[in-house]
């Protein structure tokens, strides 16, 4: 491990360094002073040996003192890594359980379509899948839709959903053979196969992609008028319209490819009004590594935000289901399209709260999910109309069944019912019924009302009446277990058919007048535990709420159910008070909260809400404890145990259920931490986060109190760290990089010394600079705060939104607002001092093979100091030509990047074999550089896979020159020469500017880092590179000032008073005492 001199542990003759240039001068200094040193010839042997055995364990303690910050942080960044890698792993706070989804598919190329129609057909195909057994014909002449895969994705991943579909298309044409008279005619499924391209990293390859998928609509669409005519649809009686709109999904980033189509000069408008994405990060990249995927983001985002504002995409329809906990590829939270398109185009789901899925989905999984590929595909169904052009129902209908499809009725803001105009009395049903209090309904009440009607047999339906008078302002709250009807109740998509709701008034004792106002939604109650087995459909109880002033002007509320039963089963209903949320603070650690009962008993539903901020990191457990109503018998169980839900009110995005918990993990959605630049000015006003709200489900004749205990999951918690806060911690690791290199060279500028990555480390962690690190990282999101607070009615929204997000972005608020920060500033000290270590032991094992090497093969001697020659300008001037010609035509400068690293870092090997001092500038340049390498992996992996398929196009951006200049410049300077001292003691006027300049580069660049970077780490590679470029110039500088009067009138004679002093015996040598040295060597 290479070690600067100290001249406080140095002997007398070495505490002398060179204040020269001169790579060898301090090394030389200190061995010549080591061999003459008079006291170290009269030692005897024996006293030799002893010190020889002594030495040993004092050195390593004075070791271990002088690292012990170092240590210390290395131990701490183990732990908190590990035990936040276990949690990534094994915490997450749900389970998978789905079931696997099977298909029997086909996949016709079409090959059909060649360079006439687009210039990538040789690097993208495109397909048409066919359901083995349901799909006849291989010629798409149905509904088509477009499915876009996503990073690294493949045209196969459509299967299950196109099977699912064909599934429960042929499913519904067998029950109801009329629908096909409506426009239900199936779909033809079309899948692209994208060469599996990395477009979450690369912005070129989105472009191209997006061109592609506008040729393959443009394609699709051309093929349908001669399908149709050679292959007529079975209907007898209705007139279908040619296709002129396709149905496109969208997986990942297939669906920020397909936005992106909507703005290129070849994209059809109007041919796609319905997109579909899963799992698509809309707002902001998953990692910002490129800067034009940023900025096809930005362009995307501004285009679909304005254009439904200016009629461009007043038909299209946006939705974006997510995974939700479960997905560690990308942040849910950037799925959330609120403030990308209006509500009437637009919604966002994660997929726990869509009716029978109730799941939380990784990232691959949402698409082979049975459970999802069943729901998705009953979607598709319910929207198909093949007698309009755009082979899909209006609009407003459409996004209305989506609703319904999507959301927990509970949620779900249902347009205003028109009221039938049916008129029912006493001769429509079996029995009339009217009851106080509350209407109970058990299998044996069912038998014994339909046994004492046998008179009305006929009739299908029974009717219980609730009065309504004093209940203004009421509700009537109705829970019912469908097996009551029919044990073999299955049709769960539509619920609407069992209950309805009347309003009537009493003409006599025996004759009620009935009008029915309203089918009321039925919201599913999932009884579903971790577990359950996936494959066995999860049975739910039906839950219905609705406000009694809907009912005004009459005398009673009706409840009409069927007269048929079942076995099992219950229902209840009862007309009680509208339940208001009880509003609880979320203390430092944790908070009790108890829900009391009315008069001894709870209502059916009973509302919490949670006042905690909008924190992405934090993962809340609550502990349920049910208590047992004095009034209940001792024997008696209630009629369902507690369900509990979890919702973010009206937003609508997050939803979740948990059946008989003991506990709940309760985590936040929504927005993410970073804005996009006008998002403040078209998010709607029901945006707001308001809390997290929890709904209890519970049998109200059974349950007195409910008693829950919130505290925070800290385990939980450490792998949201991990997905959200991972460009944080490679953008502080960079200004770590950035200290230690800065630090070094003020050490080399004031002392002559130039110390190692990990002195230099462990001296900024003594000298106070990571106590400054971590309050600056605490008060960054204060002064955020307060500084939008105070200038929010004077900045426009764009300002406001690029104050948002500078450091690491602020959502929220509480203790984790200053916790996460300091958390990840330490995290990245402890993760560059693993790359310094890393980085020492390579090079040190390097140089020690390269020393064997040389000495087997009779190379050069391993003291003598590696000195450039007069072929290195030539050698120099070779390269440059070499780097220029290839990077200007072939290879991206990415990869010149690469070859760059691996030549310094074999060079900081052989360096270190001759000179300690050198190679820790060189160890130094190359911990500094270590920074970037994840900036070129993209555009790498990218142009190695076109190469692969033989395509030879880049972006033009990838052979700019000047975008690998400072690091090729530098790279060739310091492989030969050390960098200049620029220290105090030589008085010229342009030394001292050029030391100003180099502190001011380096301070602009951990500013730059720090505020900017976190949301757009991309940058780091451009400030890298500039700051190379100066260091370079600093080289080059000392040739010039050479053949400058002012420089070599004015000697160093002058002690600082702010550095220490550093004398230059080892310049004034005589060369008879170097030759002595260098024969001693």
């Amino acid at each position: 491990m290479p070690s600067a001199p100290n001249t406080q542990e140095e002997p007398s003759g070495s505490r002398h360094a060179s204040s020269g240039s001169s790579s060898s001068s301090v090394y030389s200094s200190q061995l010549t002073a080591r061999a003459v040193s008079p006291p170290a010839q009269h030692i005897s042997e024996q006293s030799s040996s002893q010190q020889t055995r002594c030495w040993k364990q004092p050195h390593m303690q004075k070791m271990l003192r002088a690292h012990t910050g170092t240590l210390v942080l290395v131990l701490v960044t183990l732990a908190v890594g590990l035990l936040a890698a276990h949690s990534y792993f094994t915490g997450q706070t749900d389970r998978p359980n789905c079931a696997m989804s099977y298909s029997r598919p086909q996949y016709i190329e079409q090959t059909e379509f060649g360079r006439s129609w687009t210039r990538y057909s040789a690097k993208y195909k495109l397909f048409l899948y066919r359901e083995g057994g349901y799909d006849v014909h291989n010629t798409a002449n149905r509904i088509p839709i477009l499915f876009i895969p996503g990073n690294a994705g493949s045209h196969k991943q459509v299967r299950s959903i196109a099977s699912a579909t064909a599934t429960a298309y042929v499913e519904m044409l067998g029950k109801s053979p009329e629908l096909l008279d409506k426009g239900c005619v199936g779909y033809d499924f079309f899948t692209l196969g994208l060469n599996e391209e990395l477009t979450a990293l690369h912005g070129y390859s989105i472009v191209e992609q997006a061109d592609f998928v506008n040729d393959a609509i443009r394609y699709i669409l051309a093929q349908y008028p001669r399908a149709r005519a050679r292959y007529r649809l079975p209907s007898q009686t209705a007139e279908f319209a040619l296709p002129e709109s396709v149905v496109v999904i969208g997986h990942s980033m297939g669906g920020v490819v397909a936005r992106t189509a909507f703005m290129l000069p070849n994209h059809i408008p109007g041919s796609v009004q319905a997109l579909f994405t899963l799992s698509t990060p809309h707002n902001n990249p998953t990692a910002s590594l490129e800067w034009h995927v940023e900025q096809i983001y930005s362009q995307v985002n501004q285009f679909w935000r304005h254009g439904f504002h200016n009629g461009t995409l007043d038909n299209v329809s946006l939705v974006s289901i997510a995974g939700g906990n479960l997905d560690s590829m990308i942040n849910s939270d950037y799925t959330y399209v609120g403030n990308l398109a209006p509500p009437r185009n637009s919604l966002s789901v994660l997929s726990s709260g869509i009716n029978d899925v109730w799941l939380s989905q990784d990232h691959q999984s949402v698409l082979w999910c049975a459970q999802m590929a069943r729901k998705f595909a009953s979607l598709l169904i319910h929207i198909m109309d093949a007698r309009q052009p755009s082979q899909l129902i209006p609009l407003d209908q459409r996004m209305d069944i989506m609703r319904h499809q999507l959301y927990p009725a509970i949620d779900y803001k249902q347009s205003d019912h028109i009221p039938y105009e049916r008129i029912t009395s006493l001769d429509n049903y079996r029995y009339i019924r009217e009851v106080e209090g509350a209407v109970k309904l058990y299998p044996a009440d069912m038998r014994m009302l339909a046994e004492n009607s046998q008179e009305r047999r006929n009739k299908a339906r029974g009717l219980h009446l609730l009065p309504l008078f004093g209940a203004r302002g009421h509700i009537i709250q109705i829970i019912y277990d469908p097996w009551l009807f029919s044990d073999t109740v299955r049709d769960y998509d539509e619920p609407n058919v069992q209950l309805a709701l009347l309003g009537c008034n009493r003409t006599s004792n025996e004759n009620v007048h009935c009008k029915t106002l309203s089918i009321p939604t039925v919201t599913k109650l999932p009884l579903k535990q971790d577990g359950d087995d996936p494959r066995v459909s999860v049975h739910a109880l039906h839950y219905i709420e609705y406000p009694v002033k809907e009912f005004a002007g009459f005398s009673y509320l009706g409840v009409e159910v069927p007269v048929k039963y079942g076995s099992n089963g219950f229902l209840r209903a009862a007309i009680t008070e509208q339940p208001q949320p009880r509003s609880f603070k979320l203390g430092t650690t944790s908070t009790s909260i108890k829900i009391p009962g009315n008069k001894g008993a709870l209502q059916v539903r009973n509302r919490v809400r949670l006042d905690v901020p909008e924190t992405p990191f934090v993962v809340l457990n609550a502990k349920i404890r049910v208590r047992r109503s004095p009034q209940a018998a001792l024997t008696a169980s209630p009629q369902f145990a507690p369900i509990v839900r979890q919702s973010d009110e009206e937003r609508q995005f997050e939803s979740k259920f948990w059946y008989n918990p003991e506990s709940v993990d309760l985590a936040i959605h929504g927005r993410g931490a970073y804005f996009s630049a006008d998002t403040l000015s078209t998010a709607p006003e029901d945006d707001a986060w308001t809390g997290i709200y929890m709904d209890f489900w519970t049998d109200p004749d059974f349950t007195a109190e409910i008693a829950i205990a919130v505290s925070i999951n800290w385990y939980s918690s450490l792998n949201r760290l991990i997905k959200r806060y991972d460009m944080a911690l490679l953008a502080l690791s960079f200004v770590w990089a950035c200290l230690v290199l800065a630090y070094q060279l003020i050490s080399w500028n004031c002392m002559g010394v130039f110390p190692s990555c990990l002195q230099a480390i462990e001296r900024l962690i003594r000298n106070g600079t990571l106590a400054a690190m971590l309050v600056a990282a605490a008060i960054s999101p204060v002064v955020q705060i307060a500084v939008a607070h105070l200038m929010k009615s004077v900045w426009s929204d764009a300002t406001l939104v690029q104050w948002n997000n500078l450091f690491m972005g602020v959502r929220g608020g509480g203790f984790t607002l200053v916790l996460v920060p300091m958390l990840v500033v330490v995290m990245a000290l402890g993760f560059i001092i693993c790359q310094a270590v890393a980085l020492t032991c390579i090079c040190n094992l390097g140089a020690l093979l390269i020393a064997r090497i040389e000495r087997f093969t009779g190379g050069a001697v391993l003291g003598e100091s590696k000195q450039p020659d007069s072929s290195v300008p030539v050698r120099a001037l070779l390269a440059t030509i070499m780097f220029v010609a290839f990077v200007s035509t072939f290879v991206p400068y990415q990869f010149a990047f690469l070859v760059i690293y691996l030549a310094q870092l074999i060079a900081t090997a052989r360096t270190l074999t001759t000179n300690t001092t050198h190679g820790a500038y060189q160890l130094g340049l190359l911990l500094f550089w270590t920074s970037s390498l994840p900036y070129c992996a993209p555009e790498l992996l990218v142009w190695v896979r076109n190469l692969s398929v033989l395509w030879f196009e880049d972006a033009p951006a990838d052979h700019n020159l000047v975008n690998v200049a400072g690091y090729f410049a530098l790279r060739l300077l310091a492989s030969y020469y050390m960098v200049p001292r620029l220290h105090s003691e030589q008085s010229s006027r342009i030394v001292g500017w050029m030391r100003i300049i180099t502190y001011a580069c380096f301070a602009t660049a951990l500013t730059c880092a720090w505020l900017l970077c976190t949301r757009r780490p991309y940058i780091l590679y451009s400030v890298s590179n500039m700051a190379s470029m100066w260091l370079a110039f600093v080289h080059c500088s000392v040739f010039f000032l050479r053949f400058s009067r002012d420089y070599r009138s004015k000697s160093p004679t002058v002690t600082s008073s702010k550095c220490s002093t550093a004398s230059s015996g080892s310049e004034n040598m005589s060369e008879a005492e170097i030759e002595l040295n260098r024969k001693l060597r």
